[in-house]
């Protein structure tokens, strides 16, 4: 008897995320589909997270799975992505979400994939931020904007632009809340990486070397397909928390303990981190995802690798990240782990500082322009700009947020409404 294949693989690997997980899991089972399947692998949650979880037992499209030992959260991911069988595969985090039409709007953007035999799909990014880290947000809670629109991007040009600071590498499809692989994808990578998918850490910026290393161009879609969320168990939060002022020692240390016991088990992992790339608490996204191309060159030409570690290259790359450090709160902390980069790879400060300087004025001027014409465009009647403050609803929470996005997107008519049952 053939084995059935879903549409979706969801994967959400946890730990210790019980206060955010039933959420993120209603954001999915709501929703009125069902050729999918949820894999919730966790990774020996000590908080009453497999007590919940057991309440999930008789859903029929709920697998709950857990590795023999706790791993790294790169080594986690891999070893869950191992169970799914979907064609199309994402990633979703313990404290995000997908939105309410998700698979509607999944439906339709793959069926353009197929068409442009494309096998990457990445779309705008929605925020929620949750209460519990506001100490380092603020008093934003959601931020969503949408249009209708859908357009084929350039990988290699993309690609530049996060190595050079002009865009984050989290705008990459990276098959995480925002981002849907083809199994076709995968399976080359593991090919071409000897089994593996994750051959370095952090796995987002791994994932997005994959996509941009086997595919000239992606599919982008304006209207988000997940929530990002953010809070006090955010992977990324704790990495880098030490760049604003903390105003509660508590919740410093709570950082500090989630943050040590990541980088703890990415030391013991098996996954390498590039020697080139200096210390992983630099905590600089271009560095991470420049070292996440070095450690994937089996998926790239000989030529492309050797472009990825010229002196050229590297000097216009140091050049951006001394200036993200040099106007960093805690610059003094980062700079000599930058200047052990700057050894490691044969390449003078004085010179890549005097460059630097020079490459900020062009590189400030394209982003102060792209930010204007974004804030241009986003004024577009026809747009959809959702923001809620804390401090003007102060009992919004994601499922509130998201029936307010649908009830938006349903008013635009932008997606097909799901054939009743």
């Amino acid at each position: 008897m053939q084995q059935y294949k879903p549409k979706y693989s969801i994967i959400i690997p946890t730990r210790n995320g019980g206060k955010y997980l039933p959420t993120c899991v209603d954001t999915i089972i709501s929703q009125k589909y069902t050729d999918y399947e949820l894999i919730i692998s966790d990774d020996h949650s000590i908080d009453g997270s497999k007590e919940y979880l057991e309440t999930l037992s008789s859903h029929p499209n709920i697998i709950v799975i857990e590795p023999e030992k706790s791993l790294s959260m790169t080594e986690h991911w891999e070893w869950a992505l191992s169970h799914a069988r979907g064609e199309w595969l994402i990633f979703v985090g313990q404290d995000d979400g997908l939105q309410p039409y998700f698979f509607r709007l999944a439906d339709r953007l793959t069926e353009i994939a197929y068409k442009s035999n494309l096998r990457t799909i990445m779309s705008e990014r929605a925020y929620y931020f949750w209460k519990d880290c506001g100490f380092f947000y603020g008093d934003i809670a959601v931020r969503y904007h949408a249009k209708k629109a859908v357009k084929i991007h350039n990988c290699q040009f993309e690609t530049m632009k996060a190595l050079l600071l002009l865009q984050s590498y989290l705008n990459l499809p990276e098959m995480y809340t925002t981002s849907l692989f083809h199994r076709d994808i995968v399976n080359e990578a593991k090919q071409k990486q000897e089994g593996r998918m994750f051959v370095t850490h952090p796995q987002d910026a791994n994932l997005a070397a994959i996509a941009c290393s086997l595919e000239k161009q992606y599919l982008m879609s304006y209207i988000p397909l997940g929530w990002v969320g953010s809070s006090r168990k955010s992977a990324g939060l704790a990495v880098s928390h030490n760049e604003s002022s903390l105003d509660a020692t508590k919740r410093k240390e709570d950082l500090d303990s989630l943050k040590k016991e990541y980088v703890d088990k990415i030391n013991k992992s098996n996954l390498k981190y590039n020697f080139l790339a200096g210390d992983f608490n630099l905590g600089n996204g271009s560095i991470y995802f420049w070292q996440a191309l070095l450690q994937t060159q089996n998926l790239r030409s000989s030529l492309e690798n050797r472009i990825l570690t010229s002196k050229f290259f590297k000097v216009i790359l140091f050049c951006r990240v001394l200036t993200k450090i040099s106007r960093s709160e805690n610059s003094d902390l980062r700079l000599p782990m930058f200047m052990e980069i700057l050894r490691r790879n044969e390449c003078r400060f004085e010179m890549i500082n005097l460059f630097s300087k020079i490459t900020s004025l062009v590189a400030d001027s394209i982003l102060l322009l792209g930010a204007s014409i974004r804030k241009i465009l986003r004024m577009c009647p026809n747009n959809i700009n959702y923001i809620v403050k804390w401090s003007d609803d102060a009992n919004i929470n994601m499922c509130r947020a998201s029936n307010q996005v649908n009830t938006l997107v349903t008013q635009k008519k932008w997606l097909k409404e799901p054939k009743k049952p």
